[in-house]
């Protein structure tokens, strides 16, 4: 029987260019940050040693494609569980990753008091936005509440959920906006939305509260700056919930719902797209923890915007 075809919003690479990239980790050094971003020099040295490797410049092609066409999706899978198999720790995969990563803009880790790649395990204890526990996350782009969100956000799945659920959500939010009513559209672009607090945070801007959803900027400009989360305590009766509320259901008609398998990684253009993530399965306090999802995430800035 003939191997069904990919989905077009994913990568599947080739083994002998995972191969050449598990190799290229003797060569990676470990990552710099200097204001939250690997340092120039240590981005410069990534992009050095992965020129080398054959398949480069189609790998960083496609992916300039995928990520940045506004004809497209705005995001991406790249199959690397190949890589996790080819090389001797995590440590190592997540290098060569964020040396991939800096072909298509500078990693950056916003929030001060994580890693470069933060955590997402399932927290199972009590969260109204988590569906108690469930590891829903609701539609949302990263940082809304800065003026300058990552540009992307990429999540690396070490574990799928061994209940099969779990699934990531993707919902391209330009087109999104263009469905809505010009009185909705509207009112977004006011300044009267709000999310949560902000502090600990490099290399994402100034607090911006409140925020406009629609910013009014061109599209791989400025951000839809939509969260799911700010509409929880909202008044129905409100207009400016009502038009938000508009928006979430176009967003959830458009949205592209998926599993990550072990060694995908999934890649945002914030500036296109909102994301979310479906339950996890039942029974979540059955499986030990360390055996339950595991994602890591990382966020990207373009280097155009940091000159």
């Amino acid at each position: 029987m003939p191997t069904p075809p990919l989905p077009e919003y994913r990568l599947s690479l080739a083994p002998e260019f995972v191969a050449e990239l598990a190799n290229s980790t003797t060569f990676l050094p470990e990552w710099e940050l200097k204001d939250g971003l690997v340092s120039p020099e240590t981005a410069q040295r990534y992009r050095r040693t992965l020129s080398g490797l054959s398949g480069i410049p189609v790998v960083a092609a496609t992916c300039e494609w995928f990520l940045n066409a506004l004809s497209g999706e705005g995001f991406l899978v790249l199959e690397l569980g190949g890589l996790l198999d080819a090389v001797d720790t995590q440590d190592d995969c997540l290098r060569a990753i964020t040396a991939l990563l800096s072909l298509i803009a500078r990693p950056l880790r916003a929030f001060d008091r994580w890693p470069l790649w933060k955590p997402l395990s399932t927290n199972l204890a009590v969260d109204p936005m988590r569906a108690t526990g469930s590891g829903y996350v609701p539609m949302h782009i990263d940082v809304v509440n800065s003026t300058w969100p990552p540009d992307f956000s990429a999540l690396f799945c070490v574990r799928p959920d061994p209940k099969g659920q779990g699934h990531s959500l993707v919902s391209q939010v330009r087109r999104a906006v263009d469905r809505l009513s010009y009185g909705d559209a509207e009112l977004l672009s006011h300044p009267k939305y709000e999310d949560g607090a902000f502090h600990d945070l490099s290399g994402v801007g100034r607090e911006w509260t409140p925020f406009p959803v629609i910013d009014g900027h061109s599209p791989l400009g400025g951000f839809v700056r939509f969260t799911a989360k700010m509409l929880a305590d909202a008044d129905p009766d409100d207009p400016y919930a009502k038009a938000a509320r508009a928006l979430e259901r176009e967003l959830v008609s458009g949205q592209r719902r998926f599993p990550l398998k072990r060694g995908d990684l999934l890649i945002v253009n914030q500036h296109l797209c909102c994301h979310g993530r479906d339950a996890l399965g039942d029974g979540q306090e059955e499986v030990p923890e360390d055996e339950r999802q595991l994602l890591l995430q990382i966020f990207l800035r373009r280097e155009e915007a940091l000159s």
